[in-house]
């Protein structure tokens, strides 16, 4: 029987943003698994038994079973016994709405969502979006989509939930901050442009301070941080802050691009029990070699984590912020040739130094935590008195 062959996409995988995920994907070639004969007869064991089953229901169970369900059901409880939240089966309509394009666009509510114990908890809402407009905040946490439950479901299943075709209304069940009571939240879903960054020049006791903030790690992250950086550099910025609070991840290829922009050099390693020891490196001339800050707190994960491993291993920036979230694993896509897949952990990164971050996180150089029932942000002030001091 002829190989099946299967392209392999290896991606740093994001908690879950913006009502979908990834902009492109790092592309790893084409892959045929390669086991040997007692992983395939192993394998095979299995699969029989499960089509014994099958059968003895289809044949003996007191109703009609649905062949389909029962084979994800299958599949999903399989996944489910790793005890790896990253490692899912996308069906077709799960893949496509996980597969966003390039564009930078999708339809939905315009937040930026992290997986957590209850559900989706709100990290940031976009100007003029529908959630804005609903009321949403973050911190706000999504407990049901349409009367759907969502604590115990991954956030490639429940995050395209909330997605759906433009002026339709979904009905969100909300944890204001994360507290009952609960309230119900309808909104109506439109066309969503990602951003990537914002930035601005911050003018603080004398010193011109470049200030971007990356939102996520899509398509686009690199080529608008580094004009952002260009523009700010232009008016004459003297220091950078780089903002990657509430950062979920993204791209691999986009964090080394990012870290290219600051530093050259090693920016992180992946290995695997499969999967060879891989170095990706940061080789092209950097933008600015301006002193600069990274914020980050326990939101900043994955391809936030690998850029804020980078730059602090080579001390090229001063972390400041709270202890990242730990999300240190590389997750590999696999086309099962019917529109579905399966995403798998395939490898660990490892931070230029070595370090395995998973679960773990990245502790700041400077700790400070931010104070809720303030409106001054306590870690962007801190960077700015670590930039004063040093002018």
């Amino acid at each position: 029987m002829r190989a099946l062959r299967t392209t392999i996409v290896v991606l740093v995988v994001a908690l879950g943003f913006l009502g979908g995920y990834f902009l492109g994907w790092y592309l790893h070639g084409e892959n045929v698994t390669t086991l040997s004969s007692g992983q395939r007869s192993s394998a095979k064991q299995a699969g029989a038994l499960q089509q014994r089953i099958i059968e003895e229901l289809q044949g003996r169970y007191y109703k009609a079973v649905d062949v389909s369900k029962l084979s994800t059901a299958g599949v999903n409880g399989t996944l489910k016994s790793l005890n790896d939240p990253w490692t899912v089966y996308l069906d077709p309509k799960e893949m496509e709405a996980f597969s966003i394009t390039e564009s930078g666009q999708y339809y939905g509510i315009g937040a930026s969502l992290n997986k957590t114990a209850k559900g989706l908890t709100i990290s940031q809402v976009f100007p003029g979006s529908p959630a804005q407009k609903a009321g949403l905040k973050p911190g706000d946490t999504i407990t049901s989509v349409n009367g759907t439950s969502i604590a115990d479901l991954s956030v490639d299943v429940s995050v395209p939930l909330i997605k759906g075709k433009e002026g339709t209304e979904v009905t969100l069940e909300v944890l204001p901050g994360g507290k009952p009571p609960q309230k119900q939240v309808k909104v109506t879903r439109r066309r969503i442009e990602i951003p990537e960054t914002s930035s601005r020049i911050i003018l603080d006791k004398g010193v011109k301070v470049g200030y971007v903030q990356l939102y996520q790690f899509g398509g686009y992250a690199a080529r608008d941080v580094a004009q952002n950086v260009t523009a700010l550099a232009a008016k004459g910025a003297q220091w950078f802050i780089l903002d990657m609070r509430y950062n979920p991840g993204g791209l691999l290829t986009q964090a080394v691009d990012v870290t290219n922009i600051f530093e050259q050099g090693v920016v992180t390693s992946t290995k695997g029990l499969h999967s060879p020891l891989e170095v990706f490196q940061a080789k092209d001339p950097v933008v600015t070699s301006k002193p600069m800050v990274v914020l980050v707190n326990g939101d900043s994960a994955s391809a936030a984590e690998i850029v804020t491993g980078a730059l602090k291993d080579h001390k090229r920036a001063e972390i400041i912020g709270t202890r990242t979230f730990g999300k240190g694993l590389v997750q590999t896509i696999v086309d099962l040739g019917d529109g579905s897949a399966l995403k798998l952990t395939t490898a660990v990164y490892l931070t230029p130094n070595g370090t395995d971050i998973n679960h773990k996180g990245i502790l700041p150089n400077i700790v400070v935590v931010n104070n809720p029932k303030t409106k001054l942000d306590e870690q962007l002030q801190a960077a700015l008195n670590y930039i004063a001091r040093r002018k």
